[in-house]
């Protein structure tokens, strides 16, 4: 055989490379450790480690630094980690279109919503189903930090929620929607409304349901207070779940904070009243739908981003 000098030319990675390298690699991502990267692949650490090396040589990489400490993802690691998280998200997400296509529908849409931003839903919903009544949405609730997460993993088409300048955005595009501002509230027959004028002597008589420590919200309104003079409000509960909170105002002479848009609603309804105090200097994040960059055209998002900017424009504008 004559040795012409040049080297046969692999297969492209995707031929070489199996699922379950990519499943040990989101894996390390989301545990950082190969212990119980393989107790959640139901495998002995060993064989794990095997693995890893398998799909080091198959990409000509190192991807962890190993020590006595465990394992440490290198550059290239830690890109592929991103990458497979993404791609086995999204195989987990074509097995759900395969399921709603075979119960009739077009497609679905994820959707992540952060508590506070979820008041422009319904009308979205209404909006897109007058544009495509075989499109289901499925909505998922939590942080704005975990729904990003589940974002990048491909676990989610988008998410509904505020900027915060400490987030990661770069992975990210951003389609900002609307602002609003803080309004307090309380249950339509709270002894508050019974006084002619409300000060924050009055509002900082009564227990506030507010969010959890840490939170930006709570942390501009303490330094807020502080700049008035005026001490912490005493804290009923923690928590930003919307519906839970409402609740509570029900049993207890309680107050409440929410952004403008919920609070008209729920105001407009009959289930809180405004409490007339100004919130002067205290800026909540702007609201926006977060989208992941270089994705694939998929018509039901779109159609729910065009739903959802309608509903936007025509009601908050």
């Amino acid at each position: 055989m004559v040795d012409t000098g040049i080297s046969p030319q692999l297969p492209p990675l995707s031929r070489r490379i199996r699922l379950r390298h990519l499943e040990l690699l989101a894996a390390l991502g989301e545990h950082g450790s190969l212990k119980h990267a393989a107790e959640m692949m139901g495998m002995s650490q060993p064989a794990a480690s095997k693995l890893l090396l398998e799909a080091e040589s198959l990409v000509g990489a190192t991807l962890y630094e190993r020590s006595n400490r465990g394992v440490l993802p290198t550059a290239a690691g830690a890109a592929l980690v991103l990458r497979a998280q993404r791609f086995l998200g999204l195989v987990d997400g074509l097995g759900e279109e395969v399921q709603v296509a075979q119960q009739g529908a077009k497609g679905r849409v994820r959707v992540g919503v952060s508590p506070a931003c979820g008041a422009v839903i319904p009308g979205a919903l209404a909006a897109m189903r007058v544009a495509a009544q075989d499109v289901v949405l499925r909505i998922e609730e939590g942080s704005s930090a975990s729904l990003l997460e589940r974002l990048r993993d491909g676990r989610l088409d988008c998410v509904l929620g505020r900027v915060l300048d400490s987030q990661d955005l770069e992975d990210f595009d951003t389609l900002h929607l609307y602002n609003e501002s803080i309004v307090m509230v309380a249950e339509p027959q709270h002894p508050i409304f019974s006084k002619s004028t409300v000060d924050w002597e009055d509002a900082l008589s009564y227990e506030w349901v507010l969010p959890p420590q840490g939170a930006p919200l709570r942390r501009t309104l303490a330094f807020w207070l502080a700049r008035q003079g005026f001490q912490d409000p005493r804290c009923l509960l923690e928590s930003t779940l919307t519906l839970a909170n409402l609740a509570v105002l029900r049993e207890n002479q309680a107050l409440v904070l929410l952004g403008s848009i919920s609070a008209r609603q729920f105001s407009e309804q009959g289930v809180v009243r405004v409490v007339p105090l100004p919130f002067d200097g205290i800026a909540l994040p702007s609201v926006s739908l977060f989208l992941p960059q270089d994705d694939y055209a998929h018509e039901p998002v779109d159609i729910f981003i065009r739903a959802l900017e309608q509903h936007v424009r025509e009601t908050l504008a």
